[in-house]
């Protein structure tokens, strides 16, 4: 099976927006990837450039990975740093393959250069795939994925850009993310230093149904999708029972937008005993939902 190494290409100590935020994010994308294209058979390690010290760690961490596809997530702040990573990974002899909301916007900046291979748009876990199942036969010539939906490449000087694959309908379906293929420790240590307590995020949907035009589909698309309130409850009485945590931090793109959802999920959490406070990205504007009054007593 072929090899792969994700990459979350943000190092801290060059990002004073993200020290000055206090909370840097777990590479949540990347883990779910990790956990599907594992559960898939394939061998997976993650760099996650957060804690690193300097670019040789990402050196070492090719070097030991030995993989066959490198792949990096990408968000605007990070594009030069993914780049300059690529073309690192590209050295290897690796398939470079780069993923996330910068290149799904817009994949010209990052195919423009030699360095990336295939850039994949929207959801990656079943694109990824398709593209280890590619290597696995032997494949590794790009241009063997030109009728690959959800990818974007350079065939004869020219990118082209695949149709979107569709959207994975049950979310549920998903293994939950490997979580401990990176150093959990190090973030909840330094959430419960710069804030006070220890913080993990969790993902309850995908997708936005709504159209606002000033927003950019960042990768979900406009297809809301949601986990069932049992199955997010039972992810948080697992977190638990490995972590010591006391707060969630929900990172969906929109929150709330069914009433009955939280209820349902409020009272599978508390049959669970897995009722934590909970903030999401943005505040809530919503004050009549169930759980906040257990967020709100901290």
């Amino acid at each position: 099976m072929a090899k792969i190494l994700l990459v979350h290409p943000l190092f801290l100590a060059e990002s004073p927006a993200e020290q000055a935020s206090a909370s840097p994010y777990f590479p949540l994308g990347i883990l779910y990837l990790a956990a599907y294209v594992r559960e898939h058979g394939h061998d997976v390690s993650i760099f996650d450039a957060t804690f690193a010290r300097d670019r040789a760690a990402f050196d070492t961490a090719l070097a030991e990975a030995e993989a066959d596809l490198v792949g990096i997530s990408c968000l605007g702040p990070t594009r030069s740093t993914a780049l300059e990573l690529a073309e690192r990974a590209s050295a290897t002899g690796a398939l470079v393959v780069a993923g996330g909301p910068d290149p799904t916007a817009d994949p010209l900046p990052y195919l423009n250069g030699p360095a990336v291979d295939v850039v994949v748009h929207q959801e990656g876990e079943q694109t990824i795939l398709a593209i280890l199942d590619h290597l696995d036969r032997g494949l590794d010539d790009v241009a063997a994925l030109r009728d690959e939906p959800g990818i974007a490449l350079r065939l004869d000087g020219q990118v082209v850009v695949n149709q979107p694959r569709p959207p994975i309908d049950n979310l549920d379906a998903l293994p939950l993310p490997a979580r401990d293929l990176i150093d959990m420790d190090r973030y909840l240590d330094h959430w419960d230093a710069t804030n006070g307590y220890r913080s993990l995020t969790i993902s309850t949907s995908r997708g936005c149904p709504y159209h606002c035009r000033w927003c950019v589909d960042a990768v979900h698309g406009s297809d809301f999708r949601q986990r069932s309130p049992a199955n997010v409850a039972a992810e948080v009485k697992a977190l638990t029972a490995t972590y010591d945590v006391g707060r969630l931090r929900m990172v969906d793109d929109v929150d709330g937008i069914e009433r009955s959802w939280f209820e349902q999920w409020a009272a599978s959490a508390d049959d669970l005993g897995a009722a934590l406070p909970f903030e999401a990205l943005n505040d809530l504007e919503r004050q009549d939902l169930p759980l906040l009054d257990v967020r709100d007593s901290l």
